[in-house]
């Protein structure tokens, strides 16, 4: 394969250098300790699965007139040459051309499971055929619309929405984005209760601009930390007890959780967390909002992850997969108390993009697809076999693999090493998987993959997680599967 530093010409410093400077400067940060030697382990000599193996080569040709080096080049130049080096740092050089599926293809060919999805963006695979043909159909009917006036394409979705939530949900604001969703959803709560407080779970991840950006509750390596506004109040994840010492101070307005934290590498909540929660929220005239933008729409094998629980927000927030990976889309969804708004302020919200009629009609069809009992029960069966999978590799590496989390397609392995997320992130992807770290827990790799994936590709990332574990760290404390 070409070496990294042949195909980017600014690669002055060897790549694995760069790569144990970089995860080196990390290992300072948080105090862990650092073994180079455990490092070159990782990033030499791997055997790629043949049925993942294929043939790097050149470029076939231009993508949109640009080649594999300008569209680099022109990234690093104009558009976000920090990503690009972090991941040169860790030998990924993908750029993707084709996509298609449980897929992404590099641009010179290669084919790499995406256990992503871009944070669950795309639940139902890249380019999912139905919501192509829809987006086709809409587009050559309409354009985004006006939000001044009633539109079938958001009547349609709204109905979609409230067919599948509980009855006490019976209002719908339409956003552009998870982070637009949430921050709808606080100023909505805020506006109902008069309150201003809002409490967030340290480690969250709500959006990452406005008041949505200022409740994230930490900053990943490479981003700078922005100041919590004085109206946010920080607790730690499964904490009932830290919320309820919160709400007592009868200044909340809103406490705002995800089903389960994916930035924090998808740790479950106790059995009572989330009822325990919501009566804490309903004793003190708070409103609770639930962030459902990674495990909503099937992830689980619920359409909202939240039902496992049999609890009721009073507003629910999604975004990411809402859209297809098609159309950008988000949405709140809210009982009566929480859009008091709409009619004493209806101009609150407005949003020239928001609500478009193009992403509606895309929404509609995600939902019908998601909402289908046979699809959810064939999320569940996939969810057992990537379980045993899982649990498999626990049994057959006991002193790396600290705990396996697991709800639905909503899959975590915590490592002993502190960076053991990281690591495997640098490994998977020689193996052509595309898997993340937990941005703030870099010893959890994280395991997002579409819902459309089959047994056949669950087992190719089961063998390419297994290679990359032996990568890392050999057999030292290996059990028997």
């Amino acid at each position: 394969m070409t070496h990294v530093a042949e195909r980017h010409s600014r690669c002055r410093v060897p790549p694995r250098k760069r790569h144990q400077r970089t995860i080196g400067s990390i290992c300072k940060r948080l105090a862990c300790p650092w073994d180079r030697d455990r490092f070159d382990r990782c990033l030499s000599g791997r055997a790629v699965d043949e049925r993942m193996k294929v043939q790097r080569r050149r470029s076939k040709g231009p993508l949109l007139g640009l080649s594999r080096s300008s569209i680099v080049a022109t990234t690093r130049e104009h558009l976000n040459a920090g990503m690009v080096d972090w991941l040169l740092d860790l030998e990924i050089d993908l750029v993707v051309g084709r996509r298609e599926g449980c897929f992404l293809y590099d641009v010179d060919g290669g084919a790499y499971l995406d256990a992503v999805c871009d944070g669950t963006t795309f639940n139902l695979g890249h380019r999912h055929p139905s919501l192509v043909a829809k987006l086709k159909e809409s587009a050559d009917l309409w354009d985004i619309g006006c939000q001044f006036f009633p539109s079938a394409a958001r009547v349609a979705l709204a109905r979609e929405l409230l067919s599948c939530v509980s009855p006490s949900l019976r209002f719908v604001h339409f956003a552009n984005s998870g982070s637009e969703a949430s921050e709808a959803a606080i100023k909505a709560a805020r506006a109902a209760t008069g309150r201003q407080k809002i409490v967030s779970v340290r480690g969250g991840r709500h959006g990452t601009m406005g008041l949505a950006g200022r409740l994230t509750g930490a900053s990943p390596p490479g981003s700078s930390p922005i100041a919590a506004p004085s109206g946010a109040l920080k607790v730690e994840w499964n904490d009932p007890g830290a919320i309820a010492t919160a709400v007592r101070r009868k200044d909340v307005a809103a406490v705002i959780i995800e089903t389960i934290p994916a930035a924090l590498g998808w740790p479950m909540p106790a059995p009572d967390y989330h009822r325990r929660v919501r009566e804490l929220c309903s004793e003190a005239g708070a409103l609770l909002i639930v962030d459902e933008a990674q495990t909503g729409l099937g992830r689980t094998g619920k359409v909202w992850a939240i039902e496992h629980w049999d609890v009721v927000p009073d507003i629910l927030v999604m975004a990411k997969g809402a859209g297809g990976g098609l159309y950008p889309l988000g949405y709140c969804v809210m009982n009566s108390g929480a859009a008091a708004w709409m009619t004493s302020q209806p101009l609150a919200m407005l949003s020239s993009f928001a609500g478009s009629e193009l992403g509606c009609v895309v929404g509609c069809e995600v939902l019908r697809i998601t909402k289908e009992p046979e699809f959810l029960v064939t999320v569940g069966s996939r969810a057992q076999h990537l379980s045993a999978g899982l649990n498999s590799l626990a049994a057959r590496f006991p002193t790396q693999i600290l705990e396996v989390r697991q709800l639905g397609l909503a899959a975590a392995l915590k490592f002993a090493d502190p960076l053991g997320g990281a690591l495997m992130m640098a490994a998977l992807f020689k193996h052509h998987v595309w898997a993340t770290a937990a941005a703030f827990d870099l010893s959890v790799i994280q395991i997002k993959p579409p819902l459309i994936i089959d047994c056949a590709q669950l087992d190719v990332l089961m063998d390419a997680l297994h290679q990359a574990i032996l990568d890392c760290w050999g057999n030292v404390g290996a059990g028997r599967a």
